[in-house]
């Protein structure tokens, strides 16, 4: 079988694959004890599942419950397929679902199976998939939330909208903790409990007000605090330190991502700066 596993990830439950299957590539019948959801990337995979045929294309995605038997090939065209694979352990998934109140018994569900010409699905298994990539926890966690949410949704089960905002009272004591513990990453489950909403509804009021994650938004206001101590002359190392960096490099990279220039060359601009080009 000409496949092969480009990228593998293993996080809380999770394992993430990225493969790239040529048209002589093929599973025979098979089943797995997890959830498998994929996002198909390019080509075409020709599938067999509960005695139906299916085709998925690129920017589809396929869903298969634990232990149904599936079988694919990739014998169409010339062009190899590439997909993302998530193996979600059930009790995982129940675990996310109870915690947020979407599911009431400890009976892992039956999700709607098949293939999906869905953005609703595709785009979280790419983010779920890039934070893994990333290895970032917290991003993952908020990502593996939004992917299930969505799983759910789609299998018509119904979630709780989420219809909250930054501006209810409740979630105060989150924007204060947040800027209290610049030097720290912040739990999900931390943040959710001080404002008593489930972590579903915590993410979603960030998104659709600020259009961030909870951690992408701390990382905003860690990135500002830099900023201000950069000017007021502190070096990049005691910043990247004292602001919980994982490394020098790591506080780099993402100060870079969000002002388009260095900690070095911001501190030295005296705020008059151009982005850097990097080949």
């Amino acid at each position: 079988m000409a496949l092969e596993i480009g990228e593998f990830y293993r996080r809380d439950g999770i394992e993430i694959a990225r493969m790239r299957a040529d048209c002589a590539a093929s599973f025979p019948p098979h089943t797995h004890a997890e959830y498998v959801v994929s996002a198909n990337l390019a080509g075409y995979e020709d599938i067999r599942l509960d005695g139906k045929r299916f085709g998925a294309l690129p920017r589809t995605v396929t869903i298969y419950n634990p232990e149904a038997v599936q079988s694919s090939t990739f014998a169409r065209g010339k062009r190899s397929a590439e997909f993302i694979s998530l193996y979600i352990n059930p009790n995982e998934l129940v675990r996310i679902a109870q915690h947020n109140g979407w599911l009431s018994r400890t009976v892992a569900p039956e999700l709607t199976q098949g293939v999906f010409a869905s953005p609703a699905l595709y785009l979280p298994i790419l983010a779920t998939y890039r934070a893994a990539r990333a290895q970032h926890g917290f991003d993952f966690e908020s990502a593996l939330v939004e992917l299930t949410a969505a799983l759910f949704r789609h299998s018509e089960r119904g979630t709780d909208s989420g219809r909250h905002t930054l501006t209810d009272r409740c979630f105060k004591p989150v924007l204060e903790l947040m800027k209290s513990h610049l030097d720290a990453t912040l739990s999900l489950d931390t943040l959710a409990s001080i404002a008593n909403v489930n972590k579903y509804q915590l993410i979603r009021a960030f998104k659709s007000t600020v259009g961030l994650t909870p951690a992408k938004y701390h990382m905003q206001l860690r990135l500002m605090e830099a900023r201000r101590r950069l000017r007021q002359g502190a070096t990049v190392q005691d910043v990247s330190f004292d602001l919980g960096f994982y490394d020098q490099s790591h506080f780099i990279n993402a100060f870079r991502s969000s002002a388009g220039v260095s900690p070095m060359r911001f501190a030295a601009a005296g705020g008059r700066l151009r982005s850097e080009v990097r080949g």
